[in-house]
């Protein structure tokens, strides 16, 4: 900011103005409110300034991550918005197969994910070959 004749940089270049919540940035100085955060958990989702707050996490790199590293995530997101396994950037507080969704899935319904139950458990409804994952009860 110092070497700039308006004190601000932007995405790395002088300007005139901070971006407003919603348009692009690379760190949260490039924000008018100083929360820059990715509008999605997916490694191809874009750096925006989030509306409130930002949720830091661990990614890594086997997930499809350029680098293993901590990353922020815009929270209050809308339903459908990639979360991965994480509640805390959808505004509902349900990330559900690795979206926003309304509420968690009831138990007997259908999952991959622990983290997309009520009960916070899914396993297998029996122990065969043709067995399939839903929300559980209790522990498996």
């Amino acid at each position: 900011d110092a070497i700039c004749a308006s004190s601000l940089c932007v995405e790395g270049a002088c300007a005139e103005s901070k971006q407003s919540i919603g348009e692009s940035c690379i760190l949260d100085n490039d924000c008018s409110n100083n929360k820059c955060g990715f509008d999605a958990f997916s490694s191809d989702a874009s750096g925006v300034c989030c509306e409130r707050d930002y949720y830091s996490m661990f990614t890594f790199s086997t997930d499809g991550w350029p680098t293993t590293d901590i990353r922020k995530f815009c929270q209050d997101r809308p339903i459908g918005t990639l979360c991965g396994v994480t509640d805390a950037i959808c505004a509902s507080s349900a990330c559900v197969e690795g979206a926003c969704a309304e509420a968690k899935r009831s138990i007997g319904e259908s999952c991959t994910f622990d983290n997309s139950c009520s009960t916070n458990k899914c396993g297998y409804n029996s122990y065969s070959t043709d067995a399939s994952a839903v929300c559980c009860e209790r522990d498996y």
